[in-house]
């Protein structure tokens, strides 16, 4: 392996575990006050060091590992949309561009899922 390649794989799963980071913080002043808040970093954690894993040493069982690890990370970011959308409706007093702006960011756990199926894509396709 070249150091370019192991330099990307290393960065890939990195970008997994700064966005863990991020919501952990933002998750945290909330202050974990619904079991959902948690949700994102039961999923995210484990995906960086499972992804930073396969890019290093990409073996069948760490890859369906993986496999499986992406399609829990999807479906809980997709539940994280709806929970921030709805949040916005109720916490912050309704569906406006304002609201948006300050209330819950339905734009993050979208981010997380786009990238989180590119990276599946990649993954069925043979692209470790």
């Amino acid at each position: 392996m070249e150091f370019l390649e192991i330099s990307e794989g290393i960065l890939h799963g990195l970008k997994f575990l700064f966005w863990a980071l991020a919501t952990h913080l933002f998750h945290y002043r909330q202050n974990f006050y619904h079991w959902s808040l948690l949700l994102p970093l039961y999923t995210l954690y484990p995906l960086a060091a499972i992804l930073l894993l396969a890019e290093l040493y990409p073996v069948d069982w760490i890859l369906t590992l993986l496999t499986i690890n992406l399609v829990i990370t999807i479906a809980a970011h997709l539940w994280g949309v709806y929970l921030h959308w709805d949040g916005v409706g109720k916490r912050v007093g309704g569906q406006n561009i304002h609201n948006h702006m300050v209330g819950p960011p339905v734009i993050l756990p979208l981010i997380v899922v786009t990238v989180a199926t590119i990276d599946l894509v990649r993954l069925l396709q043979g692209g470790f």
